[in-house]
């Protein structure tokens, strides 16, 4: 789970940002929907409770999406294995400002214990590397190191060092110090020797398996949800019975098993903009991995009305019903699992009511899942019964351009009593994060 995650000089982000899972002690109520309870290794030790939810809101370029995008680029750095130590990393630190390091740095929990990351990067190179292990589980400050990892940028070398206390073998150490290029990470490296280091498998696993991708914007949401009943992660007949409570009037759904070129399932899905299919294709690294077909499926809806039964093929469906499609399913995925999901712009094509449903039964369904999402849905923020303000983030862009960012928990009593409108207070611009703008957005000049 996710305890906190920080970043500083990446895209929009000058200054050190963080966003935290853990709950303000100033707030109170709604517990047994927001929280997540993870015990210690140590059972006589208190445990921690985490938020189950993060809702970034803000203004447009504000850098809420970018929120995301560090966090998701995190992980795909610590993965990413490399053959060519001259292959630069695909970061884009504040303002093209090349000559200072960009930095991050998370704390999450796995297997009951708590561990803390750092990492330092710049194009060329990582920097800088530090694993820790919490001494407890609700420890904020007491903590064992595991390793730490300097880069030689002169030899382009990399110089890892392990703590006494880890009583890693010396061979294991001089072979991850060869293997581990200066442009990967140290749990990168690990992945290309046999050795058993508990604590490294453990954290290589959680940013694999438990730490999810961000998934491209510009590619629907319902792509996840199709591949999971491809998979047979998720049953047919428990998504129609969201739908149908959801009143989109369906039925039933079929899907068609087959073979499809990769290529025509995201021209599909971006509705043959081809400027768009190209970029979507170099992000997933499509001509790199030398992918040309997956298995794929076509999928039909079943409508019923007083007309008798029809049915359609998915793809003609309005993009709101594709997007809460694409939201139930991920709602049922993350109520059987432990993973941290991002999504951005959850709100988009959706009516404010499914909206509401969709958080409230994630909220009452979800024990052991994350999910962190940007939003523009101030409707939503009327339903102070059913909100936090420790799970209510603002992005606020600031005259240089950069990303502030911050929760509403951190403004004091003078600014949200227990009786203030989290709608009004915000809408109103009392708390950043909305655009300033005129009521009249055009001029002209009388000849």
């Amino acid at each position: 789970m996710l305890v906190d995650f920080s970043v500083e000089n990446f895209l929009s982000i000058q200054d050190r940002q963080t966003i935290s899972f853990e709950p303000d002690s100033s707030v109170k109520g709604l517990e047994d929907y927001y929280f997540i309870t993870l015990e210690d290794e140590d059972k006589t030790k208190k445990p921690l409770h985490l938020l189950k939810i993060g809702m970034v809101y803000g203004a447009n370029a504000a850098g809420k999406s970018n929120v995301l995008k560090s966090l998701s680029f995190l992980r795909d750095i610590v993965l990413k294995v490399r053959q060519d130590k001259n292959v630069a990393l695909s970061t884009t630190p504040f303002m093209l400002d090349y000559s200072r390091d960009s930095k991050m740095e998370i704390n999450f929990v796995v297997n009951k214990k708590k561990y803390n990351y750092k990492l330092e990067f710049n194009r060329k190179n990582v920097v800088y590397e530090e694993l820790n292990v919490y001494t407890t589980i609700t420890s904020k400050k007491s903590k064992k190191n595991i390793f730490i990892r300097n880069t030689n940028e002169e030899k382009q070398i990399t110089e890892i060092k392990f703590d006494r206390s880890q009583s890693v073998d010396a061979m294991v150490e001089k072979q991850l110090n060869l293997l581990t290029l200066w442009n990967e990470t140290t749990l990168a490296g690990f992945s290309k020797i046999s050795a058993d280091i508990e604590d490294l498998k453990l954290v290589s696993e959680w940013f694999d398996e438990n730490l999810l991708p961000l998934f491209p914007t510009l590619m629907p949401l319902y792509y996840i949800t199709k591949g999971l009943l491809q998979d047979k992660e998720l049953l047919l007949s428990d998504l129609v019975s969201i739908l149908q409570r959801a009143d989109f009037n369906i039925t039933d759904l079929r899907l068609e098993q087959n073979q499809a070129n990769i290529s025509d399932v995201i021209a599909e899905a971006l509705g043959g903009n081809e400027e768009l299919q190209k970029a979507i294709e170099k992000e997933l690294l499509i001509t790199e991995n030398k992918l040309s077909t997956i298995d794929d499926s076509k999928m039909f809806v079943k409508h019923t009305s007083h007309n008798g039964d029809f049915t359609l093929p998915f793809g003609v469906e309005s993009e709101g019903t594709k997007k809460f499609f694409g939201l139930a399913g991920v709602m049922m995925y993350l109520s059987k699992t432990s993973k941290v999901m991002l999504i951005d712009e959850l709100d988009s094509s959706l009516h404010p009511e499914l909206y509401e449903a969709f958080i409230t039964t994630y909220l009452k369904n979800v024990k052991k899942s994350q999910l962190l999402f940007t939003t523009q849905n101030r409707e939503f923020l009327q339903k102070k019964e059913i909100l936090r303000k420790d799970a209510l983030w603002i992005a606020k862009k600031n005259t240089n351009a950069s990303t502030e960012l911050y929760s509403f928990a951190d403004f004091d009593s003078s600014v949200i009593r227990n009786t203030t409108s989290f709608y009004n207070v915000y809408s109103l611009g009392k708390l950043g994060g909305v655009p300033n703008v005129p009521n009249d957005l055009l001029f002209y000049t009388e000849k």
